[in-house]
C-alpha cells in the first residue's frame, strides 16, 4: 500500500512517447519526492555518489550500481549532500511494464530465463542490487536512451533489440552473483572443514563425515577438495599426518611406532612408507638430523 507520504507514478505519465518504454538520463536531487510505480524500473547510477532510500533500507550508490525496482517498492535516490558546487548524482532510468518480459520470451528463446527475471521483476518485497564491472550495462542504457530520444525508421524494433539484450545481460550480472555467493559460502565451509580436519586428523576421519559436515554428495566434496589443496583427500590426510609426526620426531622422546599411532597411523609400515615419500628420509634419520643441528 502506498503511503500518504508517498507519490504513486502510473503508466499514463511514461508511455505516452513509447508504447512500451521510457529512457532517461537524469540528475538527482532533494526535490524529488519518495515515490512507488505501476511499472517495473532498472535504474543505473552513471555519475557521482549518494544515496538510494528503498524501502525502509539507505543504500550508498556508486558509479556502475544497477538496481532492479519491481512495482510496489517506494524509493527515491538522493546525492550525497544538497550542495550544487558537490559532484552530480546522474542516474539512467528505464521503465516498463511487467507484461513486457513474457512479450518477448520467444525471441529471449529461454523460458527458465524468462521464468528467472519475471520473479526478480515483479517481487514487490524486494529489490536487487548488481555492480556492472565491465560496462555491458552502462552501453545498454546509453544506446537505448540515444534511440529513445532520437527515433528513427524502425526505432520500436530496435529499442526492442536493446532491451532484449539488458535483459540478458541483467540475467548474466545476477546467476554471476549468485554463483559468486556460493563459492563464498562454499569457501568457508570448506576451510571450516580444512580447520576442523587439522585438529582430528589422528581419529579415522573418512571423506563421508566431512562430505556430510558440508551437506555436499562424497562426489562434489572431493571436487571441491581438489580444487582448494591441489590433492585427494587421501593423499592431503597423509600429508597432515606426516607433518604432526614430523612435530612429535622434534619436540617429543616418543617412539616412532608411539608417534604413528599418536597421528592416526595404525600400520607402522605403511607409515613408514608415507613419511619417506614424502619427507624423503626416515623418521629415525629425521630426528638424528633435528637433534645433530640443535
Amino acid at each position: 500500500m502506498t503511503s500518504k507520504h508517498t507519490l504513486l507514478y502510473e503508466s499514463e505519465q511514461y508511455f505516452q512517447k513509447s508504447k512500451f518504454i521510457f529512457v532517461n538520463r537524469a540528475e538527482e536531487d532533494f526535490d524529488l519526492p519518495l515515490h512507488n510505480h505501476v511499472f517495473i524500473e532498472l535504474a543505473y547510477v552513471a555519475e557521482g555518489k549518494g544515496f538510494h532510500h528503498i524501502g525502509d533500507d539507505v543504500v550508498p550508490v556508486y558509479k556502475g550500481m544497477l538496481f532492479i525496482l519491481p512495482p510496489g517498492i517506494p524509493h527515491v535516490f538522493r546525492p550525497s549532500t544538497p550542495s550544487r558546487n558537490s559532484s552530480p548524482l546522474i542516474v539512467y532510468n528505464c521503465v516498463f511494464m511487467p507484461s513486457l518480459l513474457q512479450s518477448q520470451k520467444d525471441w529471449i528463446g529461454d523460458q527458465e530465463i524468462v521464468d528467472f527475471l519475471e520473479t526478480c521483476f515483479n517481487d514487490a518485497s524486494t529489490f536487487h542490487s548488481l555492480f556492472d564491472s565491465d560496462s555491458v550495462i552502462e552501453d545498454l542504457f546509453r544506446s537505448l536512451l540515444r534511440e529513445y530520444e532520437l527515433p528513427r525508421s524502425g526505432s520500436s524494433a530496435y529499442l526492442l533489440t536493446l532491451l532484449v539484450q539488458l535483459f540478458l545481460s541483467v540475467y548474466r550480472l545476477m546467476k554471476d552473483a549468485k554463483e559468486l555467493l556460493l563459492e563464498e559460502n562454499s569457501s568457508a565451509r570448506f576451510h571450516h572443514v580444512l580447520n576442523y580436519l587439522e585438529q582430528h586428523a589422528h581419529e579415522n576421519v573418512t571423506i563421508s563425515q566431512l562430505a556430510n559436515r558440508c551437506e555436499w554428495s562424497e562426489r562434489h566434496f572431493s571436487r571441491v577438495f581438489k580444487q582448494h589443496t591441489g590433492q585427494t583427500f587421501l593423499h592431503y590426510l597423509q600429508h597432515l599426518r606426516i607433518k604432526k609426526s614430523c612435530e612429535l620426531l622434534r619436540n617429543s622422546q616418543l617412539k616412532i611406532s608411539s608417534i604413528a599411532e599418536e597421528v592416526g597411523c595404525k600400520n607402522i609400515d605403511a607409515f613408514l612408507t608415507h613419511f619417506k615419500r614424502i619427507v624423503g628420509m626416515t623418521p629415525r634419520e629425521y630426528r638424528k638430523i633435528i637433534r645433530d643441528n640443535k
